[in-house]
């Protein structure tokens, strides 16, 4: 069923994809907190903005995580970004786990060098390889679905996000997933979904810190089955990526290989 989850979760983000853009929809229930940050020009939430902002900043740390829950288990795919524009180097961390097994890779860029170290179930080996750092990009492009365009997406208050104060915008629309159709979720199973929640925390500078999709649902089997999609930027401006504890290995199979 997880495969099927997947599928759900990316129809999802075409059908919806963002809930940031236009102007705020004004109504009896938005409560913008008194002293709080005055709310932000949503026009100005795209991809272009937070390529600039992140630029400006010189560092930050994306994260981008998928989860799914079905029959009482979690599956859940982390994957992080640590960049530092002004000295060149990032270095990337992807993690799969769940109730059958456990993925890791991490890969440090600098100096012009892509140095890979891979874990399954315990085993690791390592890649050396010449690369230009991209992870820039693609921690960028891991938000891209964030910034299109949900008018119904309310500025509901603010809060603290990472030390900063942020606005925070909601969307919900059952109705809308209710249309999918019977079995969408998993093969033969049909699910009333109970949930669907879109969670976005915007700063003063117009970066979305936050953006979280979540999805819950209930089978006729009365199983509960959900899932989870976020993206994460912080420590803006402050992110340092030193090198890993395991390059020296890493260079080390290398010369060895090399030999």
């Amino acid at each position: 069923m997880t495969t099927r989850l997947l599928t759900v979760l990316v129809l999802s983000l075409v059908a919806f994809a963002g809930c940031v853009g236009g102007e705020p929809a004004a109504d009896d229930g938005t409560d913008v907190a008194d002293g709080g940050a005055a709310p932000v020009d949503r026009s100005d939430l795209s991809v272009e903005a937070t390529d600039r902002l992140l630029r400006d900043a010189g560092s930050f740390t994306a994260t981008w995580s998928y989860s799914t829950t079905e029959a009482g288990e979690t599956t859940t795919i982390t994957n992080a970004y640590q960049v530092d524009l002004q000295a060149n180097r990032s270095i990337e961390t992807f993690t799969m786990s769940g109730p059958d097994a456990r993925t890791d890779f991490e890969t440090f860029v600098a100096d012009g060098s892509a140095y890979t170290r891979y874990e399954t179930d315990g085993e690791a080996f390592y890649q050396v390889r010449p690369q230009d750092d991209t992870s820039f990009q693609s921690a960028v492009d891991r938000g891209t679905l964030s910034y299109e365009s949900v008018d119904d997406a309310r500025l509901v208050g603010t809060e603290t996000f990472d030390g900063v104060t942020v606005d925070r915008y909601e969307y919900s629309d059952l109705s809308t997933w209710r249309q999918i159709g019977a079995g969408a979720f998993g093969s033969g199973e049909n699910v009333t979904v109970t949930d669907f929640t879109v969670v976005i925390l915007v700063d003063a500078d117009g970066l979305a810190r936050q953006t979280e999709w979540t999805l819950t649902g209930e089978t006729d089997d009365g199983e509960t089955v959900s899932v989870e999609w976020r993206y994460e930027v912080t420590d803006v401006g402050s992110t340092a990526v030193p090198d890993p504890d395991w390059l020296d290995e890493a260079r080390a199979q290398q010369t060895d290989t090399a030999a």
